[in-house]
């Protein structure tokens, strides 16, 4: 570039030049090149010291290497060698996830850094993976990031358990926000058959936000604290269970004039920003679903194991799970009941406790999800002129039903179709149509697979900002790979599996054909219209795919600390010999498992020989923990 070049918008860059060398035949000439930032030049002097000969370069090159190679445990081989690579790269990018955050580096266009709480929660999804030891106690100090409101604090603190309300002090509610906790929460337990963790006593998250987002706390200030307080003065603490139960119910009052959640500041998606009045989160009103049936199990497991027959919880919270299940088609009625809440704990509270009959509170959770599912089913399901049908994910700051076919074309969201499958609000039928519904009119193998919405063929900004991105950019008709994988998960789970195989593998594909997606091994928060990947360190899809591809192709996951197998790996993930095996960290064992496939047989055509009726194979946790070796192997003939 010359030195009259000028470019619009275009980042600046420095480079570096060595005087020219001449290398006779056998000669050779080596370059340590030092790039760093510190405050103390006394570093910068250690660094060279460490670093001054290429010998040593080269010590540290590999120890670097060997210490990244025992990080990253997990191992995948099966019918392509190049796809199990990128498996080890995508088992890699949530260490650089937790590193970069939402990075500043130039590669990205936004981001300070920092994590949100969402990047919380879905960085522990591969922590569990991977190196589980820790995790409990991450888990136990971030739900300190709750409100008792069911809001949370949104950007992560210094230090394990410190939050802060919001970037620039932005009061927003994010209206998914109490959807993932559990949901990480879940992989534990089941990994670890840990039901303990949900006794376990937390604080609150305080600050000026109360009423979930819509009022100021004026007699709150930094004498008071960042922790919840009682009127005795002294901090409140609530158990896990409290917290979650608090985060999933105040969700479900929280609701819109179609008696769907609201949208708020947002969903998942940021850039639906635009519906803070009238717009309804259909897609995660489905997703709360499979959190309150998950809550009701978990209860009944306490009384089960524990003898648990009452659940404590603190005293307000009564008039939020004592109601008659008529009210829940009434908006007004629940409306009331979650302002009357609200107002009671916007300050402080009693800190005095009741006790909760735990089968009449599983009751109460499991009659919430099933009106909700019943009510999207009778409500939400759309068609277009070829009679393929779909959930509509959302209904817009005008009160309007987003999705269908209208005159300038077919309008279709893939979140609502993910959480719809994923909770199953959506019956086996609907499911199939789903599917026809979304290789119609969501995907797209040049650019990644399945694009995030049609074109809507307008600026939506009773929506969001995402109609004012070009179409095929960003969070407007991108193939966002979170998304994306959620839904080969969701596929996955309901034994849609050639679905959801071939959702994860237009992925892969395309981020390895790099002369299309120009980026880093590894899966990236979204291709553009062009097939390029974006953003390679911000996204949560790797956690999400090396969960999806360890838990529902390779089939292992825990189940209340027990081994459970049952794959569904399709026929070209087996090599030639019909071989694939997979390395993974379970009950304190690296497990070597084995799947031997000799006939070649697709998913569907073969067992597990010796399962029990379900297909599955279970091994007991205690028999992994007593095993005398570190490496615990499984050998498993598909027949």
């Amino acid at each position: 570039v010359s030195k009259d070049c000028f470019l619009e918008g275009k980042e600046a860059v420095g480079g570096l030049r060595f005087e020219d060398v001449t290398l006779a035949p056998g000669e050779k000439v080596s370059y340590t090149i030092f790039i760093g930032a510190t405050e103390d030049e006394k570093e910068i002097e250690l660094a060279l010291k460490s670093l001054d000969t290429r010998e040593k370069v080269i010590v540290a090159k590999e120890r670097m290497q060997q210490y990244w190679q025992n990080e990253v445990n997990v191992h995948f081989n099966g019918g392509c060698q190049e796809y199990s690579n990128f498996m080890r790269w995508v088992s890699f990018q949530p260490f650089l996830r937790r590193i970069y955050g939402c990075s500043f580096l130039p590669y990205h266009d936004y981001g300070k850094g920092g994590r949100g709480w969402r990047d919380l929660w879905q960085d522990c999804l591969a922590l569990l993976m991977m190196n589980p030891d820790g995790v409990r106690q991450m888990i136990v100090d971030n739900y300190s990031g709750v409100r008792v409101d069911g809001s949370n604090a949104t950007i992560i603190g210094e230090k394990r358990g410190e939050f802060i309300a919001d970037r620039n002090n932005i009061t927003r509610v994010w209206m998914d926000h109490g959807l993932w906790p559990l949901m990480t929460t879940e992989l534990y337990v089941e990994q670890t058959g840990d039901i303990e963790v949900f006794n376990e006593k937390v604080t609150y998250f305080k600050d000026r936000q109360v009423e979930r987002g819509n009022a100021v706390d004026d007699a709150w200030d930094d004498e008071y604290g960042k922790r919840q307080k009682a009127l005795d003065g002294s901090v409140y603490e609530g158990t896990i269970l409290e917290h979650v139960l608090l985060q999933n119910i105040c969700a479900f009052y929280e609701v819109g004039e179609h008696n769907h959640m609201r949208l708020r500041g947002a969903d998942w998606n940021d850039a639906l920003d635009m519906a803070e009045e009238r717009g309804e989160s259909v897609a995660f009103t489905c997703a709360y679903v499979g959190n309150l049936k998950l809550l009701a199990k978990y209860i009944r497991i306490l009384k089960e194991r524990n003898g648990q027959k009452d659940i404590e919880l603190m005293e307000e919270m009564y008039e939020l799970i004592s109601e008659d299940a008529k009210i829940y088609e009434d908006i007004d009625k629940k409306k009331k009941i979650l302002d009357s809440y609200v107002k009671k704990i916007r300050h402080t509270i009693s800190g005095k406790k009741i006790k909760v009959d735990a089968e009449q509170l599983a009751d109460n959770l499991e009659t919430k999800a099933n009106w909700i599912t019943e009510h999207v089913r009778n409500t939400e399901w759309v068609k277009d002129s070829e009679g393929n049908g779909w959930f509509n994910s959302y209904y817009d700051n005008n009160g309007n039903q987003v999705e269908g076919e209208y005159s300038n074309g077919v309008r279709m969201m893939l979140t609502g179709q993910v959480f719809a499958i994923m909770s199953q609000v959506a019956t086996k039928e609907q499911m199939e149509s789903i599917c026809k519904s979304a290789k119609k009119h969501l995907y797209n193998a040049e650019v990644g697979g399945y694009r995030i919405n049609t074109n809507f063929h307008e600026e939506k900004y009773d929506m969001g900002r995402m109609f004012g991105f070009a179409y095929g950019e960003k969070e407007n008709g991108a193939v966002f790979s979170h998304m994306t994988v959620m839904y080969a998960n969701a596929l996955y789970k309901n034994n849609f599996v050639r679905e959801g195989y071939e959702a994860l593998k237009a992925l892969a594909d395309t981020s390895m054909h790099f002369t299309k997606s120009y980026m880093y091994p590894g899966v990236p928060e979204y291709f553009n219209a062009e097939g390029r990947g974006m953003y390679a360190y911000l996204t949560g899809a790797a956690s999400w795919y090396m969960l999806t591809t360890i838990t529902e192709a390779f089939g292992v996951k825990g189940n209340m600390g027990d081994l459970t197998i049952q794959p569904k790996l399709v026929r070209e993930q087996f090599d030639k010999a019909g071989d694939a095996d997979i390395q993974f960290v379970f009950a304190g064992k690296t497990i070597n498992l084995y799947y031997h496939n000799k006939d070649r047989k697709d998913y569907g055509e073969y067992r597990i020989e010796n399962a029990d009726k379900s297909g599955t194979l279970t091994i007991n946790r205690a028999e992994i923990e007593t095993a005398q070796s570190n490496v615990y192997e499984i050998h498993i003939n598909l027949v």
